[in-house]
């Protein structure tokens, strides 16, 4: 793929999005790869560690136990990918190394970015009583210049408000922003574009799920074996998410006839 010859950073439908993470993925796949690495070791000694404990019980509690450290490390290797796939649309060559270096420098601001999004998505699960009221005293209150009525269900409003967000990553990495500004580029960027960011988040996601859901295979291997196929699979299919997902951003700011690099406006 010669990524020169196109506009990464233009706007793309469905299957070029698809399409186009999958080349990025092929002709970059060493760099990506190595990248995506860093989050095997852990992986695979929490797989290790839970096989080798006789109770259910307490090797789902060991499991717990290493989830965080693996979702930190994770978060490291995603903003790396970010970096590593905006380098390739700009027709540049990715390095591993200088790619996890703005990955452990964007760390904090991924992280305190995230938790905020988390809170507050966790905060909106008793809104929606709230948020009726103020919709039948206030006939003109929206969110994001919409008034849908299924907003007001119970439950719903995280699933909204997480799609809402889901690219603050790319606004953290691309659009050097952090806590609510990266939330608000984000939101921004998804207003008027939410069902169709869903359909093609749900698409990637099935994408990555394919090949992990043969993983369960790897259970009768033994323990040691089982780990390293989990790892490095999850590491495989890590890239093409991450560069699924910042080919989208791309897509909503170029939409919004923007530039990635423009503060956000904060939707109403």
């Amino acid at each position: 793929m010669n990524e020169q010859r196109v506009d990464l950073r233009g706007t793309h439908d469905l299957g070029a999005i698809i399409g186009y993470a999958y080349r990025i993925y092929i002709a970059h796949f060493r760099t990506l790869f190595l990248i995506a690495l860093v989050t095997a070791p852990l992986a695979m000694l929490s797989a290790v560690v839970q096989r080798q404990i006789a109770s259910d019980d307490a090797a789902m509690w060991a499991g717990v136990a290493f989830q965080l450290p693996e979702a930190l490390v994770g978060l490291v290797a995603s903003g790396a990918l970010i970096f590593a796939v905006h380098a390739i649309s700009g027709a540049a060559l990715p390095q591993a190394g200088a790619s996890l270096d703005v990955g452990l420098a964007k760390f904090a601001a991924l992280l305190t970015s995230g938790l905020l999004a988390g809170v507050m998505a966790f905060l909106s699960l008793f809104a929606f009583p709230g948020l009726a009221i103020w919709w039948l005293l206030r006939r003109n209150a929206t969110i994001d210049g919409r008034r849908d009525w299924w907003l007001l269900l119970p439950f719903v409003l995280p699933f909204y408000l997480a799609v809402r967000w889901a690219l603050a990553p790319q606004a953290v990495v691309i659009g050097d922003e952090r806590n609510w500004s990266a939330l608000d580029h984000s939101a921004f960027a998804v207003r008027g574009q939410w069902w169709r960011t869903l359909g093609i988040l749900l698409v990637i996601a099935l994408v990555q799920a394919g090949p992990l859901m043969l993983v369960a295979a790897a259970a009768a291997l033994p323990p040691l074996a089982e780990a390293t196929v989990v790892a490095v699979v999850s590491a495989l299919v890590l890239p093409f998410s991450v560069a699924g997902q910042t080919l989208l951003y791309y897509d909503l700011v170029a939409r919004k006839q923007t530039h990635v690099s423009d503060p956000p406006v904060t939707a109403a």
